[in-house]
């Protein structure tokens, strides 16, 4: 009886065509990949969200330079799943953290990009926007701040 369930298995199995099309067969291969479980360093982790706040930031930077076109950030933040968000001192709804690197920046003790941990799974990448003087000295404006999750971040690394 074994032998002969077994044989109707192998049967079934060989009559399969297996017609799925090449965008299926991609799908389910990119679907199986972010499946895998993958061992990373903060190091690694922290590497890529630089580069994945980077990567936000210059598209955000491409609009006008003083970051008033609400409408392309909010578009920006929706397409890439992220919160997109000023660091000034009249935005009264930023984090602990967020505060404390504004005071930061506007004291004069950061001048460049910055990741920081908010809770267990989600990053800060912060840009301070500066304006230059003709005299050469600079001038802090305000700091862009983009929230992400460790999850968008490892996803976007490329082994």
């Amino acid at each position: 009886m074994v032998r002969y369930s077994i044989l109707l298995m192998v049967a079934v199995l060989a009559s399969c065509t297996g017609s799925l099309s090449d965008a299926q067969k991609k799908r389910i291969r990119e679907s199986m990949e972010q499946g895998e479980i993958k061992k990373f360093s903060e190091a690694t982790i922290t590497e890529a969200a630089f580069d994945y706040g980077r990567k936000v930031a210059a598209l955000v930077d491409k609009g006008d330079g003083s970051l008033n076109d609400m409408a392309r950030i909010d578009s920006i933040s929706q397409a890439f799943q992220i919160e997109i968000i000023l660091l000034h001192s009249e935005n009264q709804d930023l984090r602990t953290v967020e505060r404390q690197l504004l005071e930061a920046y506007m004291d004069g003790g950061a001048s460049d990009d910055n990741i920081q941990k908010m809770g267990p799974d989600s990053l800060l990448y912060t840009k301070p926007v500066l304006r230059k003087h003709a005299d050469g000295s600079v001038e802090f404006m305000m700091a862009l701040g983009i929230r992400m999750t460790r999850k968008q971040v490892v996803l976007s690394i490329k082994d």
